[in-house]
């Protein structure tokens, strides 16, 4: 995580892709997006190389037009998605920044891609997870991050997989798992699928030998025999 003194830039200012101006130095001021930030100190204010949105000065942490005083300054730093600091656990939200509830910064983790954990809850993209996750086994699947496995269960999109044997589960395609038994679309199972004879169509297309799915749902209007990729490919239009 690396700051950038905006003082020292050229023109005080800093100019992001397709032009943006993120921050700049003006009249004695700061201003990020073109609104003033009335109490950020210009001669000590920096802004955030990862993360253009986070600023920070002397005393205290920005993020945009929002002045952050609640979060210790010197202790603020990223572990992944999220950002912490000696009391709190933080998840930068589309337009807020907001401490997550009951969350331990001394034992949080990333635990990769949007996954995050402490030892007694764990977190996706900003939400507790639900299911009661083993927090401490939790890990993310190599082959494709929005899934997750703790032993016992398996998550995708910090969703649960209802009824999986996490023990045989694998990853099908990029959105269809099993475990033998179940096929999943994302989180969701496959109603009443054959797995011995399911295969991969295209796309969020599947069928067995009795039934044609669309992600997890069956197609009742259309036949497994003949159905393939080309009549795939044309109902995705």
């Amino acid at each position: 995580m690396t700051w950038k003194k905006l003082a020292a830039l050229p023109e005080h200012k800093f100019v992001g892709a397709y032009g943006i101006q993120y921050w700049a130095i003006r009249e004695g001021k700061v201003w990020h997006q073109g609104r003033k930030l009335a109490a950020a100190d210009p001669q000590t204010f920096e802004f955030c190389e990862e993360q253009y949105f986070l600023g920070r000065d002397a005393s205290c942490i920005y993020h945009a037009w929002s002045r952050l005083p609640k979060i210790d300054r010197d202790s603020f730093r990223r572990v992944g998605l999220y950002w912490l600091d000696r009391q709190h656990v933080y998840f930068e939200y589309e337009t807020s920044f907001k401490a997550l509830q009951d969350v331990d910064p001394g034992s949080f983790r990333h635990v990769g891609g949007s996954y995050g954990a402490d030892d007694h809850s764990a977190w996706y993209y900003g939400r507790k997870m639900s299911g009661n996750p083993r927090c401490m086994d939790l890990r993310v699947i190599a082959e494709n991050d929005l899934y997750a496995c703790d032993g016992e269960a398996v998550y995708y999109d910090g969703k649960p997989l209802k009824g999986v044997l996490a023990a045989q589960w694998r990853i099908l395609t990029e959105e269809f798992s099993g475990d033998g038994k179940n096929l999943y679309f994302a989180e969701r199972k496959l109603a009443r699928a054959d797995f011995a004879t399911w295969r991969h169509v295209h796309g969020a297309w599947s069928k067995d030998q009795h039934r044609v799915f669309h992600m997890n749902l069956v197609m009742k209007d259309l036949a497994p025999e003949g159905f393939d990729e080309t009549q795939a490919r044309h109902l995705s239009r």
